[in-house]
């Protein structure tokens, strides 16, 4: 078991270090590719984006699809992958970046929430009968922001977000520099990038869940290292404030 956990501990480090010199090398925003992103707001940013694209779903003889549209710099690239193959497409008639089945006259962005990582954006269509809506994820980088994701949703209301942050990862902090090590850190994946890293803030209110259930206020002292853990708290512009740790068996 401990032969085990050492080796786990390897992995983790050697991935976090592979990730923090590709961070250092190419600007944290890809290997050999630079994300665009936009000093504006995010709901301007969606709307800069959206409004063209209806504007092409409306005209009769335009399609998004076949215009430069999927492949703006704004979008990430697994977002601009998934438009340019048209994967997204399906047989429903539901065009998966307005999320409506018949094309709205016009549209509106209403901001479900933002903070210092990541923004939500909903597009509902103006006309009241209409149902559907699109989700679109903002991630900052660089001090701006770019469209992550989208997705389609059939209710009136945003899918609930109890906390701001809430990702599965390792807990370490035999971290190498420039990290503080005097910090716990949570070692995840996201974006199906490998490497992420965020320091951890415990307080009288975190609450830590063992592997068998038993829940009881953090003692990160008697924490071990590279153990599995669902993190959820609040983002804040150095970390998160560490609500509810819950270890992994």
């Amino acid at each position: 078991m401990k032969h085990r956990r050492t080796r786990i501990i390897a992995i983790v480090i050697l991935v976090l270090a592979v990730a923090l010199l590709g961070w250092l090398f190419f600007g944290g925003s890809g290997i050999g590719e630079k994300q665009a992103v936009s000093l504006e707001e995010p709901a301007i940013v969606v709307l800069d984006f959206y409004d063209p694209w209806l504007a092409a779903v409306q005209a009769t003889s335009t399609d998004p699809y076949k215009s430069d549209l999927p492949a703006d710099p704004i979008l990430s690239k697994e977002l601009r992958d998934r438009l340019m193959n048209h994967s997204d497409r399906s047989g429903d008639g539901v065009d998966p970046v307005l999320c409506q089945e018949r094309t709205p006259p016009a549209i509106s962005a209403r901001p479900v929430f933002t903070n210092d990582e990541q923004a939500q954006i909903l597009v509902l269509s103006t006309r009241p009968e209409s149902q559907g809506q699109a989700v679109v994820t903002l991630n900052k980088l660089n001090g701006g922001w770019y469209i992550n994701d989208i997705e389609c949703s059939s209710g009136e209301v945003a899918p609930d977000r109890e906390f701001s942050f809430e990702q599965e990862g390792f807990l370490l902090k035999s971290v190498p520099p420039p990290l503080d090590s005097q910090y716990w850190h949570l070692v995840f994946e996201q974006n199906n990038e490998q490497g992420h890293t965020v320091p951890l803030f415990f307080g009288a209110e975190s609450m830590c869940q063992t592997g068998s259930g038993t829940a009881s206020v953090c003692e990160p002292d008697t924490f071990t290292e590279a153990t599995q853990a669902l993190v959820k708290g609040e983002m804040s512009e150095t970390g998160v404030e560490v609500k509810r740790v819950e270890m992994k068996k």
